[in-house]
């Protein structure tokens, strides 16, 4: 009986240490996206990896018809999470994850009352190296009509999940500064996994949260509408 008790014990103590607790438990940021009607909004999430504003790009994820997003966190902490929806000002939000835990969060945008202001994405292109094997640079052509252009020039692959400020084409003192037109640029290393453009998708955003269509494959922008 003794022997069978210690059997059994020693068992439970083995499934213990093949399924610790909380072995399942993820770090998660989750939400909603929607109008101040209610209705939900498409589009993309980004997140900053610390502080908010610190241009520190680290995961996000696309926002289904539906308003929904769900974002996966290596680690828990401070976050600057970013909604973006075509036609919408721009809603940024400083947010604290716990590890291990879910946080679940509802963003409400506010149709933009003009275009004019917004960024232009004039074009993007994908350009293999010659030189450098397994090296793609991305290039995206942007202006900003008031001269306000912030440093949100953000590329995000949905395939890896991962999100990118975009190079300037000449260098910025501060990021509270003006950013210029023109080219910006994002390197990307293709040598373990092969890039999709279908995979891509762009925005960018002035100092004063006006902001361009959410852009995605095939990358052909078009003339911006305002929200009725």
């Amino acid at each position: 009986m003794i022997h069978t008790v210690l059997s059994v014990s020693f068992a439970l103590w083995l499934v213990t240490q093949a399924f610790p607790p909380g072995a399942d438990a993820a770090t998660v940021i989750a939400g909603i996206v929607r109008t101040q009607s209610g209705q939900p909004l498409s589009g993309l999430v980004l997140l900053e990896k610390g502080e908010i504003h610190n241009n520190r790009w680290d995961r996000g994820a696309l926002v289904d018809a539906s308003g929904r997003f769900r974002i996966e966190l290596a680690e828990g902490g401070q976050y600057g999470l970013h909604a973006y929806s075509s036609g919408y000002l721009y809603k940024p939000n400083a947010v604290k994850v716990e590890s291990d835990k879910t946080l679940e969060v509802e963003v409400v945008l506010v149709p933009e009352p003009t275009r004019a202001n917004d960024p232009v994405i004039k074009r993007v292109e994908f350009v293999t190296s010659e030189t450098r094997k397994g090296r793609v640079t991305i290039k995206m052509e942007v202006t900003d009509p008031n001269g306000d252009l912030g440093p949100q020039v953000l590329a995000f692959d949905a395939a890896t999940g991962r999100a990118f400020a975009m190079a300037p084409p000449r260098w910025v003192w501060t990021l509270k500064s003006n950013y210029p037109d023109g080219v910006y640029q994002l390197e990307v290393d293709t040598s373990k996994a092969l890039t999709d453009p279908r995979d891509w998708h762009f925005v960018v955003a002035d100092h004063k949260c006006n902001t361009t269509d959410v852009l995605s494959f095939p990358h052909e922008p078009k003339p911006p509408r305002v929200i009725r």
